[in-house]
């Protein structure tokens, strides 16, 4: 029999465990590629944007506030693909199919077999890794390249060399190109290499070294952006939210197991079985380790292996939440993706650290149900409501109506679905068409907009003739949108009649649709 690098031997045990991890990769590739939702707000102006020619999208990006390589490759991606949902989500997928192998190699080469069985198991079936397999933005990417960071990391510290001092370099710079969050990962990580180099000796210092120069090279790539970085830090930033308190900024907890989603925050038994399953690995790959056939030994202090893991994850999520405090910008659990592939490594770690091998089974068979109960469960959660309202504005908004769109972060996804000119759209505040959401100084443009000066140029635009009212509450301009639906009636002298409802406990982005009749 074959052992493994804890020592452990392929048994029957280990053998079952196998198998379960093997459906579960085929029915967790099956899912990333399943979703039923519509784009919402962030999907829709993520491929609108990536829809420019490739030289105008620094330009886009400067107004919307983020880091270019995703939606670079999304261009491409959709010029050789296609532009339907399922295609424009499809790269997402891809990059999450790529990081179950590559997994498996950062946990098995660094910490066993069985280590790399029960980290398989929880990133294949995994709600939240599965969810954003299926969303057109940057995270899925984000989850692959911190994944292959953390081997190449490793990789370094165990024979260094330049070469794989430059692999650690690309992945830096990407990541960064990637996510803004990769700051936090990377000045956590750079702390824990400095520790190295005074602490240890011999090659693991020449590694910590080697790392320190990869890493800043990494962060030196990012010059060339750092004009429209600044720029975004300044006029864009999360104007839909502000900075977090110190109890929301840990709920990338519930995170981890669910999906952005209204019917997430809700009660739901399987989240709840989740996250207590979730939280007992992750104590156990931290602090465990068997010293008997029944025995557990927990540290305080951590394991050896794990603590340098578990440092990293804190630290960069206590930068994080510095940083989005002293910028009063928001912390999403979605966010915090940039360290997820520390909790899955963490969790097997904690599948391994069970004394007895069949309590290892039925980890990984725990693991993997609740994590498929909520992955299919989540496959069917609405996004958005905009496929709905363009069925609807179809059956009863004439072609070239003037339709209201307030606030205009609905825009991106009510547009792809009821087209772009079918209506003479206008979007709250700027009185713009709304199918991309200028994010430049937005909270002054909703602050200093006059509802019945807006009102007044929309009765104007629309005449004697019937005009429509998409709106819904939150998105930071809850208030004005609400009293907009009266402001547009007394301006116009007409009542409005409601065609569609907001079902905002079945859509994460939930829309009205509002008809005001025309004049006789």
């Amino acid at each position: 029999m074959a052992g493994d690098a804890t020592g452990r031997n392929w048994d029957p045990a280990t053998s079952a465990m196998a198998v379960v991890v093997a459906a579960d990769v085929v029915v967790g590739l099956y899912y990333r590629f399943t979703t039923t939702s519509k784009l919402w707000l962030d999907e829709a102006q993520t491929v609108n944007i990536a829809s420019f020619p490739v030289r105008m999208l620094p330009a886009q990006l400067r107004r919307d506030g983020a880091p270019p390589l995703y939606y670079l490759l999304l261009h491409f991606w959709m010029g050789l693909v296609g532009h339907s949902d399922m295609d424009v989500r499809a790269l997402s997928g891809v990059f999450a199919v790529l990081t179950l192998p590559v997994m498996w190699w950062v946990v098995r080469r660094g910490f066993g077999r069985i280590e790399a069985i029960g980290a398989l198991a929880m990133l294949a079936t995994s709600p939240f890794a599965v969810y954003f397999a299926t969303e057109t933005r940057m995270y899925s990417l984000v989850i692959f390249l911190v994944t292959a960071g953390i081997g190449a990391v490793m990789a370094l510290l165990s024979r260094p060399t330049v070469p794989r001092a430059l692999l650690v370099a690309v992945l830096a710079s990407l990541l960064i190109y990637t996510h803004y969050w990769a700051f936090y990962l990377l000045a956590a990580g750079g702390l824990w290499l400095a520790f190295l180099v005074v602490a240890d000796k011999g090659a693991r210092r020449r590694g910590a070294l080697l790392g320190l120069a990869a890493m800043a090279l990494g962060v030196l790539s990012f010059v060339p952006w750092l004009s429209s970085f600044q720029y975004q830090r300044a006029h864009t930033g999360t104007p839909w939210a502000s900075g977090p308190s110190l109890a929301s900024t840990f709920g990338w907890i519930g995170g981890f197991i669910g999906n952005q989603s209204v019917q997430a925050q809700a009660f739901n038994l399987h989240l709840e079985l989740g996250l207590i399953a979730f939280l007992i690995l992750l104590i156990f790959g931290y602090a465990a380790s068997p010293v008997g056939r029944d025995v557990l030994e927990f540290r305080l202090l951590g394991q050896p292996r794990a603590r340098v893991l578990t440092i990293t994850f804190f630290v960069t999520l206590a930068i994080a939440y510095l940083a989005s405090r002293q910028s009063n910008t928001a912390f999403q659990p979605r966010y915090a993706s940039i360290v997820f592939p520390i909790a899955v490594i963490l969790v097997g770690l904690g599948v391994a650290a069970l004394p007895n091998r069949w309590l290892r089974v039925g980890a990984v068979c725990a693991i993997s149900a609740l994590g498929l109960w909520t992955t299919h469960w989540g496959a069917h959660v609405q996004r958005s409501q905009a496929g709905k309202l363009a069925v609807a504005m179809r059956a009863h908004v004439p072609a070239s109506a003037v339709v209201v769109v307030c606030p205009d972060q609905l825009g991106p996804s009510l547009l792809r679905y009821a087209g772009r000119s079918s209506y003479d759209y206008v979007g709250f505040p700027r009185f713009t068409s709304p199918w991309l959401v200028d994010w430049v100084d937005y909270k002054d443009a909703v602050n200093g907009a006059s509802l019945s000066g807006f009102s007044k140029r929309v009765t104007n635009r629309a005449g004697p003739s019937a005009f429509y009212l998409v709106w819904s509450k939150g998105y930071g301009v809850h208030t004005t949108c609400a009293d907009l639906v009266g402001a547009l009636a007394r301006a116009s002298g007409r009542a409005p009649t409601t065609l569609v409802v907001a079902q905002k406990y079945q859509y994460y982005q939930s829309m009205n649709l509002l008809r005001y009749s025309p004049h006789p």
